[in-house]
């Protein structure tokens, strides 16, 4: 019986697409197992930023050394560089379109066993579920829409039973999650709240992935706040603090809409939170720049953002631009770090003493129960009952934080 081993990098679609394919070896009769027993080794490549790509590279010759006779593919958004087609180490380039297709010709499988479902993902807590692919977007800076396409959204029939089984699976939360999860559904004539409504038949937590501000307005909010199952954790891209580099970066918004839309939020969500990804360093970023993003994450109280320093990806517009000073650029990202970090126990002090429905994920030492608010708060809580994947009314307390 034949092995697999996947490997993954980059984002939660890349994890979504990870689980899909495990389903399918799975039900074609193969065994999960560590890269050194593995017949297959899977890397599902990112190519966001030079140090995925670099990762991506890195493994590839790892898992070829530790284990010489696996069959290894590459697929992923990474595919596209031609640095890899030299690679020795890989035995086959595929884009996960076919990828299953030429599995079964390599292995010469044509049997599968459709009952066979392969769940991984935080000890059936949360799941996360893809619902679209593919961006229109065009940032200057994002490689993305190059190697995703066009907009492809999965049709509310696919949604509905793929919700049907997570639940039967146990799963207490359900996370919508897409390149660009926002437009969901304009290739079908559809919304996400078309969407929202499947998923809400069968789990009372539903998240929402990465939302671009652009296409969220007063009509959507209010809308969204309609359903109780709705978690008030909202991660909106900021990128930049500053008009003048968002403009440059090809993002349809400025900083005051930016700002509008977290207040009107805040004000139809109770205890909503935000998190947010910034770049620092892009083409051009001056110390005026740089501070007002340092203002913006005062300012709204972003509980998380990841910061990526600017990183120049091949076909799009800033690849070209004259970069600012490396060791300009570390600085700043390390100052975004502390004061983003800082800006983030605040925010989360603040609800210390509060009662939060906490989904329990994890035993920790001491009988302590680690898992997440509807808010996205990280609540430990001691208790002699087991609370692993359950969902507790419990208060916040200074002494587990």
């Amino acid at each position: 019986m034949k092995k697999f081993y996947i490997y993954t990098l980059g984002c939660k679609v890349n994890n979504c697409d990870s689980n899909k394919i495990a389903n399918v070896l799975a039900s074609f009769g193969f065994i999960i197992s560590s890269s050194e027993e593995a017949d297959i080794i899977i890397i599902n490549s990112c190519a966001v930023t030079a140090e995925s790509v670099r990762k991506t590279r890195q493994n590839i010759n790892k898992f070829k050394k530790v284990n010489k006779n696996c069959f290894l593919i590459l697929t992923g958004c990474a595919i596209i560089f031609k640095q890899f087609l030299d690679n020795k180490n890989i035995d086959l380039i595929c884009d996960k379109k076919n990828l299953i297709n030429k599995i079964r010709q390599k292995f010469e499988i044509f049997a599968q066993n459709k009952e066979i479902n392969f769940i991984n993902s935080n000890d059936r807590t949360r799941a996360f579920i893809k619902i679209e692919d593919g961006c229109e977007n065009f940032c200057s800076y994002c490689i993305i829409p190059f190697v995703r396409g066009k907009i492809k959204s999965k049709n509310l029939e696919e949604i509905d039973i793929e919700c049907n089984k997570l639940f039967d699976f146990g799963f207490k939360e359900f996370v919508l999650t897409g390149i660009n999860l926002g437009k969901y559904g304009q290739d079908l004539n559809l919304d996400l709240i078309d969407a929202i409504k499947i998923a809400r038949k069968y789990c009372k937590r539903i998240r929402l992935s990465s939302l671009e501000p652009d296409i969220l307005n007063k009509k959507f909010i209010d809308n969204l706040c309609l359903f109780d199952e709705i978690c008030p954790s909202f991660h909106l891209s900021l990128q930049s603090g500053s008009d003048r580099i968002l403009k440059l970066m090809n993002r349809k918004y400025n900083v005051n809409f930016y700002l509008e839309l977290i207040s009107y939020i805040k004000n139809k969500f109770e205890n909503a939170t935000f998190s947010t990804d910034i770049i620092i360093g892009y083409p051009g970023e001056t110390d005026e720049d740089f501070e007002n993003t340092l203002k913006i994450i005062k300012k709204v109280g972003f509980i998380k953002v990841n910061i990526f320093p600017f990183s120049p990806r091949p076909l799009t517009k800033s690849y070209s631009l004259n970069q600012i000073n490396l060791k300009l650029k570390k600085y700043r990202v390390k100052k975004a770090i502390e004061v983003s970090e800082l800006i983030s126990k605040k925010v989360i002090s603040c609800f210390i003493g509060k009662s939060f429905e906490v989904l329990f994920e994890s035993k920790e030492k001491n009988n302590i129960f680690s898992g997440y608010s509807r808010n996205y708060i990280k609540i430990k809580y001691k208790s002699e009952e087991n609370l692993c994947g359950k969902i507790k009314k419990v208060i916040f307390l200074p002494e587990f934080t």
